[in-house]
Parts: structure tokens; C-alpha cells; sequence
């Protein structure tokens, strides 16, 4: 596999895992769950960063950093994605004032006091989960491996037979000869030859 393509998917790897452990833990602790819009842009978002930071390495104290800020801007998203539409006035609906006080609601941050807990635990997960990422997939693979190693074994009905042993082919016994002494054996073809 190529660096790149390597560097991509670890980069979508965090973004996913940042997001959605946000999502799950934000939602669980009283948070409105957030459109589909909220979801998708701080996804798109945590990808691109998360690909520029890919190919470097990461001290402890940067990460956590990175961590920390992900979270916070992730929570802003989901709150501002699930805050009811304010009416706006103004040109085109771009009036600061209507602007802010949307931001700096009561209705946006009116939430559990759980809600900072779940996103330092989100946090948690995803700094675990982006630092012990090639340990966890190698133990995925040796996962996988062991599961389709039991699941072929299960698949075999019963012990393979074993092959019968090939034919020997042995060779018939001769009739003994009879020897017979060349001393002995008279040959009138073998005279010494005549003289004329």
C-alpha cells in the first residue's frame, strides 16, 4: 500500500472515530441530536486536518491538544446543528445582532452538566484510538485470521480418508536355470579348423 493511500485512511480513520464517539457520547449525556448537515461538516472538516497531520508525529501533549479542540468545536457543531431556526431579519438573513444571540442562547447550551464529561470522555477514546491504532489493527487482522482458521475448520464434515497405498508391482519369480559346467559341454562347431 502505498503512503498516501496509508495516510488517507488513517487520517479517515481518526476523523471518524472523533466524530462519532462525539456524536454518541454528546447525544447520550442530553444533547439534541444534530441535523445531518452538523454531522457532515465537522466530519469533512476533521478529515482535512486530521490528513495534513497524518504523516507527522505527534507528541502526547499535541495530540491532546488537537484532542481538546476537536471536541470543543465538535460540540459547538452538534449544538448549533440541532438549535431550532432563529427567524433572522436583515439582509439575506445576515444580521449580527440575531447572529448572536442565537450563538450565546440559553436554548443552545441548555444541556446536561454531563455534557463536558462526555466530551472529555469522547476525547479520551479518541486519543487512545489515534495512538494505539496499528496495535489495534494488527490485532483486528490476527482477530480475523482466527476467526476464518475456526470457521474452514468447522466447514470440513469429517476426517479426510486417507489415500490406499499404490499398487507394489512385484516381479514374478524365474525358474531357476540349470548350470551347466562350459567345460563340460562338448561343442563340435569349435574344433580347431582343418588343414588343406
Amino acid at each position: 500500500m502505498s503512503e498516501s493511500v496509508s495516510r488517507l485512511g488513517r487520517a479517515a480513520g481518526a476523523a471518524a472515530l472523533s466524530t462519532f464517539s462525539a456524536l454518541a457520547l454528546h447525544v447520550l449525556a442530553g444533547g439534541h441530536a444534530p441535523t445531518l448537515l452538523a454531522v457532515a461538516a465537522p466530519l469533512g472538516a476533521s478529515f482535512a486536518v486530521a490528513a495534513q497531520l497524518a504523516g507527522r508525529p505527534l507528541g502526547r501533549w499535541r495530540l491532546a491538544a488537537i484532542v481538546a479542540a476537536s471536541q470543543l468545536a465538535l460540540h459547538t457543531s452538534f449544538s448549533l446543528g440541532a438549535a431550532a431556526p432563529v427567524a433572522l431579519e436583515g439582509h439575506a438573513g445576515h444580521d449580527p445582532s440575531a447572529i448572536a444571540d442565537a450563538v450565546a442562547g440559553s436554548a443552545v447550551h441548555a444541556h446536561a452538566a454531563s455534557m463536558p464529561l462526555a466530551h472529555v470522555l469522547a476525547g479520551a477514546l479518541t486519543y487512545v484510538g489515534i495512538r494505539r491504532a496499528g496495535a489495534a489493527l494488527r490485532a483486528l487482522a490476527a482477530l480475523a485470521a482466527l476467526v476464518a482458521h475456526a470457521l474452514l475448520a468447522g466447514l470440513a464434515i469429517g476426517p479426510v480418508p486417507a489415500l490406499a497405498p499404490a499398487a507394489r508391482i512385484v516381479p514374478m519369480p524365474r525358474a531357476p536355470r540349470r548350470i551347466v559346467p562350459h567345460a563340460l559341454v562338448s561343442r563340435a562347431s569349435r574344433a580347431p579348423p582343418v588343414t588343406a
